[in-house]
């Protein structure tokens, strides 16, 4: 499969077909906002780092150049978005579901590192071991988050003694819990909701229109800031890039995965010629 501008777009509400057509009137204040895994990339299985499309840095730099605001809005690093290849001059990116920020080449920490990671890194292997997952893998190269990955297919049972074990370590830390695809991870009280309706609270100009897209449960906290903003007439557009059935019964448009989404990129980029 190519992405092209063949790929099938699929809208679901008037009210994304409304935020499109925003867009393509007004992209010099439009803002779009990218989650990484899933969306722009495959999920792959940890250690591995994903491949990204090539393509992607392109469209993304001339939709820099296009709208108000691009950028992207990850679990991952800064410092992980910049190994992949897509630290292009003007890209917005929020780290670490936003506790970090990089736009033209500075890097803030708009979240205080927990103090309390010692603690957490001093006692994970004894939170594993007790679950049954002593050879669980942690990834520890996130300045606010220690991830858990485990392997896909594990038993629902021993999931769930994990889930309770970092969430017991997590109240103790002053940390919270956030799920995600075959791993759990462990950091300040921060999500996307927050992370994104802070970003555009300090844009220093009013949307034309604002597009988040999306596949898993972290980011309907995103969306929850689009319906905000919606509510109060600035036209938005949820993208939904999986089959995850919540986030598809709350997108306005549908795409298939990374491809999908480097389609719809590129034919954003096609609406401002």
């Amino acid at each position: 499969m190519h992405a092209d501008n063949n790929h099938v777009l699929t809208f679901v509400s008037e009210a994304g077909k409304k935020a499109w057509e925003a867009f393509a009137e007004n992209p010099e204040r439009a803002v779009i906002m990218l989650d990484g895994d899933g969306t722009m990339w495959k999920v792959v299985k940890f250690p591995t780092m994903p491949t990204v499309d090539g393509r992607y840095r392109p469209v993304l730099d001339r939709l820099v150049a296009q709208t108000g605001a691009t950028g992207m809005l990850t679990g991952r690093s800064v410092g992980q978005v910049q190994s992949f290849g897509l630290l292009g001059e003007g890209l917005h990116v929020l780290g670490q579901f936003g506790c970090e920020w990089y736009h033209h080449g500075r890097l803030t920490q708009p979240v205080d590192r927990p103090a309390t990671l010692s603690v957490v890194d001093a006692k994970l292997s004894e939170v594993l071991a007790a679950a049954g997952l002593a050879d669980a893998s942690i990834e520890g190269v996130k300045s606010h988050f220690r991830a858990v990955h485990y392997e896909a297919g594990t038993d629902p049972d021993t999931v769930a003694g994990l889930v309770a074990g970092l969430t017991h370590l997590a109240d103790e830390t002053g940390l919270v819990c956030l799920p995600g695809h075959n791993v759990i991870e462990l950091g300040p009280k921060v999500n996307k909701r927050d992370a994104l309706a802070w970003f555009v609270a300090a844009l220093p100009w009013e949307p034309s229109v604002v597009l988040y897209a999306g596949d898993s449960e972290p980011d309907l906290a995103a969306f929850d800031v689009l319906d905000a903003l919606r509510a109060k007439g600035v036209p938005t557009l949820k993208v939904g890039t999986s089959d995850n059935a919540a986030v598809k019964a709350r997108s306005d448009l549908l795409v298939d995965g990374p491809l999908g989404t480097l389609a719809m990129l590129m034919r954003l980029c096609n609406l401002t010629r």
